[in-house]
């Protein structure tokens, strides 16, 4: 039985997002794999040699820690291994005095017969941000009730605060503020010009209170991680593998285990010594404890497993695959799994074996659906009093509450206009939970594309009037024969496509649609002589929140949210969407799709992965 080469091995741990770093008995450092480099932004030269504590500054907290109490002291001196404290969080600050939190394990050990030690740690800067992001939105919505019900109270005194650093909540904070301005600036108008109907006025005002009061109890009810080092000892090779944070099993050719680690002991709920020289297949699933082991090693025999693209997570060497496997003992977890075929050594390119890493992504993956989530029930907590609000202002409109003059009508369209803005953005914000959840619902059928596209064209032309600009539809000489798609949501995409023309586009210009049929394949482009995008920013243009820096000052709404939909629409349509853009000459947006069903994927593929 083969074991893996330092050659293999050293391919093995550049795939290893985890920092690592190996010192002598005097503290020196002997060894630096890349990742630690990168994150303490030193060259391997510049750390090779140094001693270990004072290298680069460790803290607790924002204490700084005392070289008694640093790595290489207690791990050398101490004879202890070095960890993060229960509760606490170890920051490292890096060569450029950038200081970022870790998750850190150091430990004794022997190398070749010498004392010294291995420290391996991973940059957990985005947990961080994460949880961060959580409280900050939570603190941030949580200002709105209280401020809703003093509305609904008529008492239009508070404002919500807003940072100087724009966010996604921005201009919804903004919105808020500017309908409170709106209504009470209206309010104060009625007192003054109907005080001969004040009883009237004061049983609509109750009734309005009672069902403000209502939805705003209803709304309250819902919320509630390979060095040169590692050819020199096996010894100090199996000492790195066994203290990775990550999983790592190797295979012979046959499917038999040659070597785990007991981070994938932990994960897979199996002992080491139960499993090694013995080979794994697929019917091996019915076998005590080996459920997970089998669903690793044969992903595709796994009840829950998808393929994923290996340039997300930036691997590029030939043969390596990488797929996400659901698994239930010995607990449920969700892990990636990335596979390295191991070639032996002068017979080409034959395979001899393959090493398994196993991440498990659980956490991740719940931190993102509880985003998703909270967003979502955000956002359908907010529609609910913008909906009340657009009611009470379509009944002042309408005359129920009495005549207007010119000036009230003109305060309650911008409050109303203000309002249809706010329910816009609260819609794009359930359209991205529901995509990042995979619960868009799309509905496909044969339908017909040339009636599509014109059905949005037709919508379009009041608002390219009103802004003075000519909407042309160039449709094929031939009909295009009816293929199966969502009609819905490929009006949708063409609409927010079609609703950005418009927007960026100046007076007296152009935009035109063109349907065209280019072999298995049905196209629709959006030209316009807009603004344009700038070259360096194309490639963040279909990111959730982005807007291109030449129109952020532009007196134009958006959330930044549109171009996001339209690519996930078109992708979970087994198609594509295309820009060709020249600031301050315009841009061609293109949304493509398969003519044939068969090339629609079975089911959504999640935009966050």
């Amino acid at each position: 039985m083969q074991r893996a080469s330092s050659n293999d091995l050293d391919s093995l741990f550049s795939f290893i997002a985890e920092g690592l770093i190996v010192f002598d008995a005097s503290g020196r450092i002997t060894a630096v794999n890349p990742h630690a480099t990168l994150l303490l932004d030193y060259t391997s030269k510049e750390l090779m040699g140094k001693e270990l504590d004072r290298a680069f500054r460790v803290y607790e907290g924002k204490k700084l820690l005392p070289l008694t109490r640093r790595i290489g002291a207690t791990v050398l001196q101490k004879k202890r291994i070095f960890t993060t404290p229960k509760w606490k969080t170890i920051y490292f600050a890096s060569q450029s005095k950038r200081i970022f939190p870790v998750f850190v394990s150091a430990k004794p050990m022997r190398m070749g017969g010498h004392d010294g030690g291995v420290v391996v740690f991973r940059d957990i800067t985005t947990e961080k941000e994460l949880t961060n992001y959580r409280l900050t939105t939570a603190r941030k919505l949580a200002k709105l009730t209280p401020l809703l019900q003093k509305t609904a109270m008529g008492d239009f005194s508070k404002r919500v605060s807003i940072s100087r650093n724009e966010d996604e909540f921005t201009e919804l904070f903004v919105g808020l503020n500017l309908m409170i301005d709106d209504l009470e600036e209206l309010e104060k108008t009625r007192k003054e010009e109907e005080q001969k109907r004040l009883s009237a006025v004061k049983k609509v005002a109750q009734e309005k209170r009672r069902l403000t009061e209502r939805y705003s109890h209803d709304l309250e009810k819902k919320v509630r991680q390979q060095t040169e080092e590692i050819r020199r000892s096996k010894a100090h090779t199996e000492t790195i593998i066994e203290n990775l944070t990550v999983g790592l099993i190797e295979y012979d050719a046959q499917h038999r285990v040659v070597r785990m680690n007991r981070a994938a002991e932990n994960i897979l709920g199996i002992g080491r010594k139960s499993v090694i020289g013995k080979a794994v297949h697929p019917q091996d699933a019915q076998k005590k404890y080996w459920q997970s082991l089998v669903a690793v090693t044969h992903p595709l025999s796994a009840d829950k497993a998808r393929v994923i693209d290996k340039k997300l997570l930036g691997l590029a060497k030939s043969g390596v695959r990488a797929m996400e496997v659901v698994i239930q003992y010995p607990i449920d977890r969700e892990l990636q799994v990335i596979t390295v075929p191991l070639t032996a050594e002068g017979t080409g390119k034959r395979i001899r074996g393959s090493v398994k890493v196993l991440r498990d992504v659980t956490r991740e993956r719940v931190i993102a659906r509880s985003k998703s989530e909270f967003i979502s029930i955000a956002a359908h907590q907010l529609r609910t009093p913008l909906s009340a609000v657009k009611w009470a202002m379509s009944m002042i409109a309408e005359g129920d509450m009495g005549a207007l003059n010119d000036d009230q009508r003109k305060l309650l369209q911008r409050g109303y206009d203000t309002n249809e803005k706010m329910i816009a953005l609260v819609n794009d914000l359930l359209n991205v939970a529901r995509i990042e959840d995979g619960r868009f619902g799309y509905a496909f059928s044969k339908n017909d594309f040339g009636k599509t596209i014109e059905a949005v064209a037709a919508t379009s032309q009041l608002a390219a009037k009103e802004k003075n600009v000519l909407l042309r539809l160039v449709k094929p000489r031939e009909a295009m024969p009816p293929f199966v798609y969502d009609p819905d949501k490929i009006a949708l995409a063409l609409q927010n496509l079609v609703d950005n023309a418009i927007k960026y586009t100046s007076s007296g210009k152009t935009i035109t649609i063109t349907i065209k049929k280019n072999g298995v394949s049905a196209e629709v482009a959006v030209q316009d002589e807009g603004v344009g995008i700038p070259q360096n920013q194309i490639e963040r243009l279909f990111t959730k929140f982005f807007r291109a820096s030449n129109v952020i000052h532009m007196q134009t709404s958006g959330s930044g949210l549109g171009l996001f939909i339209v690519k996930n629409i078109a992708k979970r349509h087994g198609g594509s969407v295309h820009v060709v853009s020249k600031e301050n000459e315009g841009s061609i947006f293109t949304l493509i799709l398969p003519l044939q069903a068969g090339r629609i994927p079975k089911e959504d593929t999640l935009s966050d992965y």
